[in-house]
């Protein structure tokens, strides 16, 4: 590996005892060699801190850190961009799995394109028990010339929010707010990579990412003060939060729309994207939640019985 390695893995770290060891081993099985795997452990309680203890001092691949403090979802995902020093970076869940070739298949996707600031692959949702419950089917690529026609071309992505572990490069990440915290953070973080350039597809299924029927898990929990609790758990102790309604939604918009504001796109550029998110989302969400609703319902249907 050389002196600054082409990709980081970012491992945010908590509480992960059980599924840590198998995604860890999915990553150093990677087809492409030059990465490394940068991990901050978030005071866990149970046995995650000992376990990338234990990789780092098997692989000089792997770096490890661990918080003074419980920085939250959020901040422990701006402390492993920190310490990363790839030129391309990905966030890898502690339970998810990754083909041998992801890799390989992105870093070339990116190659091809330099119009391009991320790739991802194609997905399939797993139960706890690593049993397959569906494809996520239909997600684009993100191709077209300008913010504004990107971030309208970009709900499709906002369905499972795979794209939020794709393969980003690292000078365009640094530019973005990165994971907000607040529970549907990972749109907007796609959207901000929309905003900055072309997002590709690898046509090929190689990230097994595991969920709920719905995709709707977040954190562990569909609980919406456990998700805040994950993410941000300071503001979950003082009880600050006003988890009502569709206020995560609103939060999403509002938060979405600061991001472009803030960016360093020009101000039309600015302006159009803010207004074609603001005309393109309320359909985008409906389909969303059309999906969610399909799915729950054809888990829960029972099977016909095959006449004999």
């Amino acid at each position: 590996m050389t002196e600054r390695p082409r990709v980081t893995f970012g491992v945010t770290a908590y509480n992960n005892e059980r599924y840590l060891p198998g995604a860890l081993d999915a990553v150093l099985a990677q087809d492409f060699p030059d990465f490394e795997v940068v991990a901050c452990d978030n005071q866990s309680t149970d046995a995650t801190w000992d376990i990338l203890r234990d990789y780092a001092a098997r692989d000089a691949r792997v770096r490890v850190f661990r918080n003074e403090s419980n920085l939250g979802e959020s901040g422990n995902y701006a402390r492993v961009v920190s310490l990363a020093r790839g030129e391309f970076f990905r966030l890898t869940s502690h339970d998810d799995r990754i083909a041998p070739t992801l890799l390989r298949r992105c870093v070339e996707a990116l190659d091809a394109n330099p119009a391009a600031v991320a790739a991802y692959p194609q997905a399939v949702v797993m139960d706890a028990a690593g049993n397959e419950l569906f494809a996520c089917t239909g997600e684009p690529a993100v191709r077209q010339a300008t913010p504004t026609r990107r971030i309208a071309g970009s709900m499709g992505l906002l369905t499972y929010c795979n794209a939020v572990f794709a393969l980003v490069r690292m000078d365009v990440l640094r530019r973005t707010r990165l994971h907000l915290a607040f529970g549907t953070a990972d749109r907007t973080l796609i959207l901000e990579l929309a905003a900055r350039g072309q997002i590709e597809l690898v046509p090929e299924y190689l990230f097994y990412r595991r969920g709920s029927v719905n995709g709707n898990e977040f954190g562990g929990s569909t609980n919406a003060r456990d998700r805040y609790a994950w993410l941000e758990p300071a503001l979950a102790r003082r009880r600050r939060l006003r988890l009502v309604g569709n206020n995560e939604q609103l939060r999403f918009v509002r938060e979405t729309m600061r991001s472009l504001a803030v960016s360093e796109l020009r101000w039309d550029d600015k302006v159009g994207s803010i207004v074609a998110f603001g005309t393109a989302w309320p359909a985008s969400e409906a389909r969303i939640r059309l999906g969610a609703l399909r799915r729950r319902y054809r888990r829960a249907r029972p099977e016909t019985p095959k006449d004999t």
